[in-house]
């Protein structure tokens, strides 16, 4: 596999060349066989359509015409005779009228070759073709035609079938009539056999383009017997009846079996059936074989000659690069003299340009970083000294001038030797970091001296769990601003009982260092507990600069969440990475 980070710039231009050529080519191919191959199926639809449509069309007046032969066949002398004897349950005469129909079954054969036989049932006997030979096993009271017809109570279009009211097997196509009279009569059914396989015929003489057509019902199931496996799967999978669905006429493109088939429809107006052609998507599309091939060649020729003429074109391309490359090797070698020239105004000569600009800028920032060293050492210690509480510092050195006029010298040492020791683990020697064990003395320091200054206000607690945790990396003068919330807010309205409770622990996971600073003061409700990121009223650390310098030092890893509610006091916790913890740290 080609590794493009190791490829020259000069070979990416080509490759860029020859990729947008062959892209280009592909795309104006892949559009124009989409386009050819969307116009040949439409034109190839709507072609079909038309055929399907003249095939409904032609079936349509062959069976309206085969209706005309049968109602005129329904008005002659002898039917109407023959009715007469019906109402009035007369079958002495049967025989007469059975050989005066024979003549009227002739004609009406003779008018529309589509006949096959034409079958009369009435209460008075059976009338039928003299040249027919009647299935004297069949009754046809027994027989779908007669449940069909009686439970419709109508003229009624039977599906192909072998015909079982003549002999010889053959298939046909029922059509079962209400006789045409002016006096009610009952129990009287015409019966009109069609050939199966001239109705096929019919089909077959309009289907063009390799499309297979084919007759369905009102219940979407093939009229005549198919052989094809495909049109009977086509049916099955109910493709052919969500399409029915539509208009009268109408055509789509579906799956079947997992190919692309075309399908066009077109209804009758004798009856509910329909006329439906189904064709492979792959057979109407085969000439665009040709057209593949093509765009192949096409591409393969474009690619060829992408290949040859690129290589000057990069060429051309990288003239200024390379003057321009050769600016930066002399800068690297310390030359800050080094300047880029060029007559060009195209977006390379504008980047040169900004390289001169540049080198101009660093050396100016040279000087300027070598200034900015001198003064940072200075600035630093002036931060530190900014951070000091100046409300703790006046409250502290006032307390030991007090105790000193009280004569209460040891508690004044103590006091002056706990803030000496207090500024010395804030300084750090200006380091940022110092050691949980040191920030845990720090803020033990604090506590102290608020102790000496707020007497019988509070005491404090400092617990450990595992002694290697005192030795974590923190950022200094971490806790301070807790307690002093603690101090200063939740005990405001109280005399004494304060309690301080600082515990360090690992969690569960054993991955993080747990520090919890509880206090059981007033407590806060949910909106002080989010207000503690503004800086606090009396110029003290805030909560909010503290969560600052955590994201900064850690990251995302570390956390700082405190949980209170009214008079349940506080807990701030702090977690801790202890593997990879800092992420930032200044010197």
């Amino acid at each position: 596999m080609l590794d493009r980070s190791k490829l020259s710039f000069r070979n990416k231009l080509r490759l860029a060349f020859l990729i947008v050529t062959i892209l280009a080519v592909l795309t104006t191919g892949g559009l124009s066989y989409s386009i050819t191959s969307n116009i040949l199926e439409n034109n190839a639809m709507k072609l079909t359509q038309d055929s399907v449509t003249q095939s409904a069309k032609i079936v349509d007046e062959k069976l309206n015409k085969l209706m005309l032969v049968m109602m005129t066949f329904m008005i002659s002398q002898p039917f109407r005779a023959m009715l007469k004897d019906v109402n009035a349950m007369d079958a002495s005469s049967y025989f007469i009228r059975w050989t005066e129909m024979d003549n009227v079954f002739s004609q009406a054969r003779i008018a529309e070759p589509l006949i096959h036989s034409i079958y009369v049932s009435t209460p008075i006997g059976e009338f039928y073709p003299s040249s027919m030979n009647l299935n004297r096993q069949t009754v046809f009271e027994k027989t779908p035609l007669y449940k069909r017809s009686a439970q419709e109570n109508r003229n009624v279009w039977i599906e192909g079938h072998e015909d079982t009211l003549f002999l010889g097997g053959n298939r046909v196509v029922s059509l079962i009539l209400q006789p045409i009279s002016s006096d009610p009569v009952k129990d009287v059914y015409v019966v009109v056999n069609i050939r199966e396989e001239g109705l096929r015929q019919l089909l077959d003489t309009g289907a063009e383009g390799g499309a297979e057509q084919f007759l369905l019902n009102g219940q979407g199931q093939p009229a005549l017997q198919e052989e094809g496996t495909m049109i009977q799967e086509a049916v099955n999978s109910g493709v052919i009846t969500a399409l029915l669905n539509g208009a009268q006429t109408g055509y789509a493109p579906d799956q079947l079996n997992g190919e692309d088939y075309l399908f066009n429809y077109a209804r009758m107006h004798l009856n509910d059936w329909s006329v439906v052609a189904i064709q492979s998507k792959g057979y109407v599309l085969k000439d665009l074989i040709y057209v593949k091939w093509m765009i192949a060649a096409i591409t393969a020729s474009c690619f060829l000659l992408a290949l040859l003429v690129s290589g000057a074109f990069t060429g051309y391309l990288l003239l200024p690069l390379k003057g321009l490359q050769q600016v930066m090797k002399r800068v690297e070698l310390n030359d800050l003299t080094a300047r880029f020239e060029s007559n060009s105004q195209d977006e390379i000569a504008q980047i040169g340009l900004r390289f001169n600009r540049m080198l101009e800028q660093i050396v100016k920032l040279i000087e300027k970083v070598k200034e900015a060293e001198t003064t940072k050492r200075t600035t630093e210690i002036k931060a530190l000294s900014a951070q000091m509480d100046p409300h703790f510092l006046y409250n502290t050195l006032n307390t030991i001038y007090w105790k000193l006029n009280l004569n209460q010298v040891e508690t004044s040492q103590k006091m002056v030797v706990a803030l000496s020791r207090l500024f010395q683990l804030g300084l750090n020697k200006g380091q940022e970091v110092t050691t949980l064990e040191k920030e845990l003395q720090h803020v033990r320091q604090y506590l102290e001296l608020q102790m000496f200054c707020y007497e019988r206000l509070f005491t404090f607690e400092i617990e450990v769990s595992e002694e290697e945790l005192i030795m974590l990396p923190v950022p200094r003068i971490m806790l301070q601003p807790l307690v002093e919330n603690s101090i200063l807010h939740g005990f405001d309205l109280m005399d004494s009982g304060g309690l301080i409770n600082i515990r360090v622990e690992r969690s569960p996971d054993r991955e993080f260092c747990i520090i919890r600073v509880r206090d059981n003061g007033s407590g806060m409700d949910a909106s002080e507990v989010s207000s503690k990121g503004e800086r606090s009223n009396d110029g003290g650390y805030a909560i909010g600069n503290l969560i600052s310098r955590l994201q900064l030092y850690y990251g995302d890893r570390a956390e700082l969440r405190l949980d209170s509610a009214p008079d349940q006091g506080v807990t701030a916790t702090i977690t801790l990475p202890l593997e990879g913890e800092m992420q930032h740290v200044r010197s």
